[in-house]
């Protein structure tokens, strides 16, 4: 029996060891010699019983699920790579040899592709390799903990929730609870003191012409600036298709700084960004479904002049993407993980897209191409390593502060279509800086729903002449006013047809109830008259 036991033992020490080696593969660290040989796996036998063992030997190894794929991670740049059954066979033998008989015995070989693809399609083994969600370059917060809601049914029914949790940085290597790998390619400070992270990004953030507004002053799109930077260094925060609203940065002219501003807000987390312009619809979509497969974290469209997409404002508000397969008749099903940012001047967008949005407005009065500054912030600058650890220890110090007070909330962070990520971002920027509006209407009139603002306007001029009795108006007449106020192009632009470009947008605001400018509200209708269609106005008791 003692022998037994000891044999038990020396198998468990064994085991263990080979683990250890495995787990410190995966977390990129050289192991020291081993005196134990390397695991070994028989070919010939059911390929059920071969990929279970497979399986149960990798587990703890850098190999992941990946959607329907397997990857791996690359050591350098920390991207994903696919695992196919060709690199399989050689990559294996790391880990383990596939042993195959020969004569009375078993000789180490490596497999056929034929096996090593059975293998990688068995259910036994895929159940055993971990998922993966995502890789972070640099180390970001995620939450730790556990609520618990406890449920009491003496006297009145009352529910009391319990909660330990708390946010803190993700070590390097794979996190189970959050089902990501961090790489960390810059390393930076973990107790920067908010004084010091206030004083370097204020330092940075000083030179843009944010636009003034009449209501919140420069504060509304300088923390929409604040949310979008604290939005993507908190994205570990939030489950898989969690809604985010697009990030817009849009300026009167060239050089105000919209480009930068958005690198800004990506650079450290993910370093020098991808960026293109709009392409059209087709290809848009094609751009579209390429992300959502690859689980890209963000879209940055640069210098685009409008935005009028239904597959973007879909793609924006859905928590999954259906994406078709390049090549083939199939789709797959992905949760949606990416947030669009985009840029452009007077920048115009669609009445959808404007709800689903925070637009981060600057406005130069001068020549904005001829400023200069003692210190220029460059993109190249904002991608060096030292300056983005700077910019992470800066926004860890914001995040810290919020943990380490209670994680208080904020009543004002609303957002109709991205709830939950602007209770958690505006929670935080609001903890940093009350007088920060992320989240306030935006009263700019530059770009935006240009044309919608515009028929808002036209429509609230002609009731602000009106009786109590309220009126009716044809399309002649919407135009005649539209012209009076110089508000025709801008909301018909440069259709041939005015009277049909104006038909066509007044219809959608059929029921809509506005206030004129004297405070009264009113309900604009519409009414088919065998001659045309008359746009009554009725005012409401208030």
């Amino acid at each position: 029996m003692n022998d037994q036991n000891e044999s038990n033992t020396q198998d468990l020490a064994g085991q263990i060891r080979d683990n250890a080696v495995l787990v410190a593969k995966s977390a990129d660290i050289e192991p020291p010699e081993q005196s134990r040989e390397i695991p070994t796996v028989r070919v010939d036998q059911p390929v059920s019983h071969a990929a279970r063992e497979f399986g149960m030997i990798l587990a703890p190894s850098p190999l992941f699920r990946f959607g329907e794929s397997y990857v791996t991670i690359g050591k350098e740049r920390g991207e994903l790579e696919l695992m196919t059954s060709d690199r399989f066979r050689s990559w294996v033998e790391s880990y383990l040899y596939a042993m195959r008989p020969k004569g009375d015995g078993y000789l180490a070989a490596t497999m056929t592709r034929d096996f090593a693809g059975m293998i990688m399609a068995s259910d036994r083994f895929r159940e055993q390799i971990r998922e993966i969600q995502g890789i972070n370059k640099v180390s970001l917060p995620a939450w730790r903990g556990e609520t618990e809601v406890k449920v009491s049914r003496g006297g009145p029914f009352w529910l009391k929730e319990e909660s330990d949790l708390r946010v803190e940085l993700l070590p390097p290597g794979y996190d189970e609870r959050t089902k990501i790998f961090t790489v960390e390619l810059v390393k930076y400070r973990h107790d920067l003191s908010l004084r010091e992270a206030t004083e370097f990004l204020s330092d940075c953030l000083a030179r843009f012409p944010w636009a003034e507004e009449e209501q919140n002053g420069k504060s509304r799109s300088l923390g929409v600036h604040f949310s979008a930077m604290l939005g993507v260094f908190c994205s570990s925060l939030f489950k898989e298709g969690t809604v985010k609203p697009m990030i817009v940065f849009n300026g009167n002219q060239p050089g105000s700084g919209k480009s930068l501003l958005m690198r800004m807000a990506l650079a450290p987390v993910h370093g020098e960004p991808a960026e293109s312009t709009k392409p059209n619809n087709e290809e848009l979509r094609k751009i579209l479904d390429i992300t959502a497969l690859n689980r890209k974290p963000y879209l940055a469209l640069d210098d685009v002049a409008s935005l009028h997409s239904n597959e973007l404002n879909r793609f924006t508000n859905s928590p999954v993407h259906e994406p078709r397969i390049l090549g083939q008749s199939r789709t797959e099903t992905r949760f949606n993980v990416t947030q669009v940012f985009t840029s452009g001047n007077q920048l115009t967008l669609a009445e959808d897209l404007v709800r689903r949005s925070l637009v981060v407005d600057l406005f130069e009065p001068g020549k904005a191409t001829e400023r200069t500054f003692e210190k220029e912030i460059t993109p190249d600058w904002l991608c060096l390593a030292e300056t983005r650890a700077r910019f992470l220890a800066a926004l860890w110090a914001i995040v810290r502060e919020w943990n380490e007070a209670g994680r208080p909330a904020c009543k004002e962070a609303r957002h109709t279509s991205a709830s939950q990520w602007a209770s958690v971002v505006g929670a935080i920027v609001h903890h940093f800086n009350p007088n920060l509006k992320p989240f306030a209407k935006r009263t700019f009139s530059l770009g935006g729903d240009e044309s919608g603002a515009a028929l808002e306007a036209l429509i609230c001029s002609l009731a602000s002449g009106l009786p109590a009795a309220g009126d009716e108006f044809t399309s002649a007449e919407l135009i005649d006013k539209a012209e009076e106020l110089n508000l025709l192009e801008a909301i018909a632009g440069h259709a041939k047809d005015p009277r049909k470009a104006i038909g066509h947008r007044v219809k959608r605001l059929r029921g809509r109830v506005f206030t004129d400018q004297a405070g009264r509200l009113f309900e604009f209708g519409k009414r088919d008259k065998s001659f045309g269609a008359v746009y009554p106005i009725t005012f409401l008791d208030s």
